[in-house]
Order: C-alpha cells, then structure tokens, then sequence
C-alpha cells in the first residue's frame, strides 16, 4: 500500500478509519461517556467496517467525493475555528477559551485525521484516473517568473497577516497563528517544479516533495494561451487564478496546448 498511489483497499480502510473516528467521538459526547468505553467503541467500530465495505465494493468512490466537493469536508472541519475564534474575539464574545481548552486535543486529532484522509482521498482520485482513462498529455514545468513572484507575495502576506494578528488578539487559545505560520512555509515552496497530467475529465498537478495532488475539472479550465516562454491556463472559480507554466523545459509546448484546447472543446459541447 502506497500513500501517494493509494490502492482501493487502502482508501477503504482510510475512509472507514475516518468515517468511525468522527461515530466514535460522536457518539461519546451524545451518551456522556468515555471514547474506549464500549458503546462509542462498539459503534465507531461498526460503522467503520461498514464503511469500508461499501467504499471497497463501490465503484470510484474517490472519485465520487471529488466530483461532488464532499472531499473538502475534512478541511472545512479544521479551518472553520481557525477563522471564526478571531471573529468572536472581535465582535466581544467570550466564553471560547474554555472550549478550546477542553476540546483542544479532540480537535487535533480530528484535523490530522481529516488531512490524511483528505489527501488519500485526492491521491486515490488521481490513480483512478490512471486506471481508467488515457492520459492526454504530461509535461513538467516550473511556474513562470511572474506568477512565482505574485504567488509567494500573496500567500506571504496573507500568512504575516494571520501569524501577525491571531497573536494580537488571543495567542493562547487561537490557531490562527499556526495558520499563518504554515502559509508563510507553503509561499516559501511555491515555485517548486510541478508535473502536469491531462485526462479528459481534468488536469492533475503535482508539486516536486509533496505527497498530495491538486485536480481541475475539466468543467473549470477556460482557455490556454501560448506564447514565448510562457503556457497559460485559465481556470474558473474557486480557483481564478490562472496556471502558467514556463515552457522553458518543455518538450513540445504547442501540442500540450493543443490537447488542452480539445477538452476545452469537448467540455463545452457536453454543456
């Protein structure tokens, strides 16, 4: 079993690892009790295993979760308080501190689970698609100048002003300067070369030391736009800003260009 090409027998037991743990923590808070007592036990064990069997027998079930966005769900968990403990500190509601402070392991534990989940979930996605459908094009590429320099000075910025203010407003029970902390490292790699593959139902990217993928549909790309130096995608919401690839180290820019303008095509005449 692999965690960057994760087999369906591995995303099954990550699925029902995940899908138990959120019963079992459910299910002692609704009765009271303790997590390794026997009724939370019992249930996150049971429900597990049967999600695990359904997700084994299922066809593509990454796949599912990605198409309907369900995928993000893990992270939406973990960002929510990361966001709205700040807004509750300005607005001048109080109370949450003790709430963090009793809570604050479970919520670690439910934000590791959540994000190797997530990135199972994508990376299954990503070798389904190399088992059932044909690549359409692959190539390398580093992002160009300029797009390297308007992405790290957003997320740089973006980072100082969570690191910056979670500390102004309440350090001890606030995660939001371990937010910004982790935008600021992820600005620092973001030029790293990245390997794009293309299928017909979207583009698969992956950056250089990392484990996890990022996929966009097909029904999110808009146009590509080649010239001197310089491949670029643009891609609707959520996402607007647009990939560009320096062509550069790229072995036939003009052909990648041309399979992307042809699942432009078929996306569009399946609108």
């Amino acid at each position: 079993m692999s965690f960057r090409q994760p087999s369906a027998a591995f995303f099954s037991i990550a699925a029902g690892s995940y899908v138990g743990l959120l019963t079992l923590g459910a299910t002692a808070l609704v009765l009271g009790s303790g997590y390794v007592t026997l009724w939370p036990a019992a249930a996150g064990g049971c429900v597990g295993l049967l999600v695990a069997h359904r997700n084994y027998t299922w066809t593509a079930p990454a796949t599912v979760l990605v198409r309907t966005r369900l995928y993000l769900f893990p992270i939406a968990i973990v960002l929510v308080p990361i966001f709205v403990i700040p807004l509750l500190v300005l607005v001048g509601i109080r109370g949450y501190e003790t709430w963090m402070t009793v809570w604050f392991v479970e919520y670690l534990v439910l934000a590791l689970a959540g994000m190797l989940f997530y990135l199972v979930t994508m990376n299954r996605h990503v070798a389904s698609l190399h088992e059932r459908e044909s690549v359409l094009a692959e190539w390398t590429s580093y992002p160009d100048t300029r797009y390297r320099r308007l992405l790290y000075g957003l997320q740089f910025a973006f980072g100082c002003v969570c690191f910056i203010g979670g500390l102004a407003l309440d350090p001890v029970v606030n995660p939001l300067p371990g937010f910004g902390g982790a935008m600021i490292g992820q600005s620092i790699a973001g030029g790293r070369r990245r390997t794009y593959t293309l299928f017909d139902s979207g583009l698969c990217v992956h950056r250089s030391k990392t484990l996890n993928h990022q996929f966009v549909p097909g029904i999110q790309l808009r146009s590509v736009d080649l010239t001197d130096g310089r491949l670029r995608i643009r891609r609707g919401l959520p996402l607007p800003l647009p990939i560009r690839c320096a062509t550069k180290t790229m072995t036939n820019p003009q052909r990648v260009a041309d399979a992307i303008g042809r699942v432009l095509e078929s996306t569009a005449e399946v609108e």
